[in-house]
């Protein structure tokens, strides 16, 4: 089996606005419904797991029935954190039974731009090295500062990607680190990928795309729409 766990349980504060980000509309569609799309139009995922925020699971649940409805579809309720919101789809996925070769691949539901590329690249490295996780190469130069006002050092760039989604696991080894996590893991260690590498395991690298943007800011809906744009056109 293979299994898309789509996370939207985030407020989407730092976009502003009444809904949380995944739920805006981007070229006339919820930009949720675009990620779960992508899994569904890939071919290549047997199940999808959609995790929210309590208050919004109904919604949730409304807007597949209208843009998608024909899919079946898991929406349960996501944690504090996203670890625990992950932590829920994966006690759920164990309780209907797991086999030993069976994948999941973690994206952000604000994240629309997922190709069927990456998801076909993410189960072949799963099923051959147990983790992966997308990623683009650092164009810019990093700096580190321990205090926000002066460097401390200024790493090798060549040495350093920025991490999209999907992050791509075995399930069954995944439930394993999760169910053997401190409360104090689940909130120092900021996604799976973390969690995997804190265990001695390796994580393999899946070339990602520019085009597979998180919206984080106001300004990265005008991104989104101008991608719809240039795919329409293309």
């Amino acid at each position: 089996m293979v299994c898309a766990a789509v996370l939207a349980g985030g407020s989407g504060l730092r976009m502003g606005g009444d809904l949380p980000k995944q739920f805006l509309c981007i070229g006339g569609r919820p930009v949720i419904i675009r990620s779960i799309d992508a899994f569904i139009s890939s071919g290549l995922v047997d199940r999808i797991v959609v995790a929210v925020s309590a208050d919004y699971i109904d919604y949730t649940k409304s807007l597949i029935a209208k843009f998608l409805p024909k899919c079946e579809i898991d929406v349960i309720c996501g944690g504090k954190n996203r670890n625990e919101t992950l932590y829920n789809v994966l006690k759920m996925l164990k309780e209907s039974g797991i086999g030993a070769d069976d994948v999941i691949l973690t994206h952000d539901a604000v994240r629309p731009f997922i190709d069927s590329r990456i998801i076909a690249d993410n189960i072949e490295a799963v099923r051959r090295y147990g983790a992966c996780n997308t990623v683009v190469p650092a164009v810019d130069t990093l700096v580190n500062s321990t205090d926000g006002r002066f460097i401390n050092s200024i790493p090798v760039r060549s040495e350093f990607y920025h991490g999209q989604t999907p992050q791509s696991f075995n399930i069954a080894t995944l439930l394993e680190l999760y169910g053997n996590m401190t409360e104090e893991q689940f909130e120092c260690f900021t996604d799976a990928c973390s969690v995997f590498v804190s265990a001695g395991k390796k994580v393999f690298l899946v070339e990602g795309d520019r085009n597979n943007i998180k919206l984080t800011y106001p300004e990265d809906m005008e991104k989104a729409e101008n991608i719809i744009k240039n795919k329409e056109n293309g």
